[in-house]
């Protein structure tokens, strides 16, 4: 029972490099490949299942390089059911490879699960790097390009997460999260470990793709086919986010190091993200707009430094893994514009459903997920007496929610172009029975998420005290 735990790691790993090796060698016959999806997801919602019923144990492994808690189990829960909904809910037919488009999510999904597990800063960053690389993979099949350039982007990033990772190990004298908090808490704050803290932070907002750092990134997932944008836009920002959420807790004593840095981060992100989403039409790119514009309410969260903040953040990053990995993937190609999605109301009313609830919980739009989110930290903010931050994310979400009101007025109020019309940039999702329930489910569990967002929260604000917090 003690390694029950390592099940659902087990499992993805191993599905994810079956699935490489049976399209690499073609082990797979025709007629049974139009079943991988399905066999896939259903495989990762056992892993679900199994984290939930084993998760709960508290226990670390390997000398304390793995920690199973409450954090833990949030984190990787909600990785978990992103990665299941979005490979059940993609159009197949506009992605470029099927073996590896199902492969690459699910070891996104793993690297968050990795940093989220992770009690040293060798963890933390084996699970981004891990996250960052499939999002890369994915890109590369349709635009090499645009994925070079990714990979680049990516390269500078980890230069400065590891050198600002290094400097706090010479600091400290310990890798270990833990131990890094016990020593700092007998240190005053310096301008020796701000500016390291200042790269760190960098190299984690280009991972992420907060704004302005969001123009390296940004172009890669437009890019993307829909369900490599989803990970460039959603589980690599997760994964960044659940780092930044374990190191903070690590530097909670001296918070002085790093909250100007995350004040500045939220918000530019905030108000630059609704601003963007607002001015442009497009709606791959409103999409992650409003993705940044989110991000920054997780960054506020973390500026808090409190208890309640840290839980707020994670609460929210949990809705927008959902959201944002799987928003893309409900889209499809809309590579067209506007035009692509025009009267999609009628003519795809379940995918359309799914593409307005992912756009407004980003947007923060009351009673979804990301309301409740944005509601908690703002509630945070008001604690911890930082009103401009709190002014400037209202600002931003009232940009945030004009901009879906013109995407849903073009899905439900102009008319679909006609099929003559179309060109592959605006072709129609492919109606499949395991694409209709992947909507559906995806519209359940974005709905059901702020219906239950107490005891969500309650969890959060479980993993929150698990990191050490009081």
């Amino acid at each position: 029972m003690r390694y029950a735990v390592l099940v659902p790691e087990a499992l993805v790993v191993a599905l994810a490099v079956a699935v490489l090796l049976a399209g690499r060698f073609g082990w797979m016959p025709r007629t049974s490949r139009a079943y991988l999806p399905q066999v896939t997801a259903l495989v990762v919602l056992v892993a679900f299942g199994i984290e939930l019923w084993a998760g709960a144990s508290v226990t670390t492994y390997f000398g304390g390089a793995l920690i199973q808690d409450r954090f833990a189990l949030f984190a990787k829960a909600a990785a978990l059911l992103t990665a299941a909904i979005a490979l059940a809910a993609t159009d197949w037919a506009a992605e470029d490879s099927l073996h590896i488009g199902i492969a690459m999510p699910l070891l996104s999904a793993f690297g968050v699960m990795v940093a989220a597990s992770a009690g040293d800063m060798l963890g933390l960053w084996a699970g981004l790097e891990l996250a960052a690389a499939a999002a890369v993979v994915m890109v590369s099949l349709r635009r090499p390009d645009l994925a070079l350039r990714l990979l680049l982007v990516g390269g500078v990033a980890t230069g400065l997460i590891l050198f600002g990772l290094a400097f706090l190990y010479a600091t400290t004298g310990n890798s270990d999260l833990s131990a890094i908090r016990d020593v700092l808490a007998n240190r005053a704050p310096t301008l020796a470990l701000a500016l390291p803290m200042l790269l760190l932070a960098a190299g984690l907002a280009v991972r992420a793709g907060i704004a302005p750092f969001h123009v390296a990134g940004l172009p890669a997932g437009v890019g993307a086919s829909p369900l490599g944008a989803g990970l460039v836009v959603g589980l690599t920002a997760v994964a960044a986010g659940t780092v930044a959420i374990k190191l903070v807790t690590a530097l909670i004593p001296i918070p002085a190091v790093y909250m100007l840095y995350a004040d500045v981060l939220a918000a530019v992100a905030m108000v630059g993200g609704g601003a963007a989403a607002l001015a442009v039409r497009s709606p791959r790119p409103r999409l992650a707009y409003l993705a940044v514009g989110q991000l920054g309410w997780v960054t506020a969260g973390l500026a808090t430094h409190y208890r309640s903040g840290i839980a707020a953040s994670l609460f929210l990053l949990g809705a927008f893994a959902i959201a944002a990995t799987c928003g893309p993937a409900l889209l499809g190609r809309a590579e067209g514009g506007e035009p692509a999605i025009a009267g999609l109301g009628a003519v795809r009313p379940v995918r359309a459903a799914g593409i307005g609830l992912a756009m407004l919980s980003l947007a923060g739009a009351p009673p979804l997920a990301g309301f409740f989110g944005e509601l908690t930290v703002a509630a945070a903010l008001a604690q911890s007496g930082n009103f401009v931050l709190l002014g400037l994310g209202l600002l931003g979400l009232v940009m945030s929610i004009a901009a879906v009101i013109g995407t849903l007025r073009v899905l439900y109020i102009q008319s679909p172009l006609e099929e003559a019309r179309r060109g592959a940039a605006a072709a129609l999702p492919a109606v499949t029975g395991l694409s209709t329930a992947g909507a559906v489910a995806f519209c359940v569990v974005i709905a059901a998420y702020g219906v239950f967002g107490n005891p969500i929260l309650g969890l959060a604000d479980q993993g929150a005290e698990a990191l050490g917090l009081r």
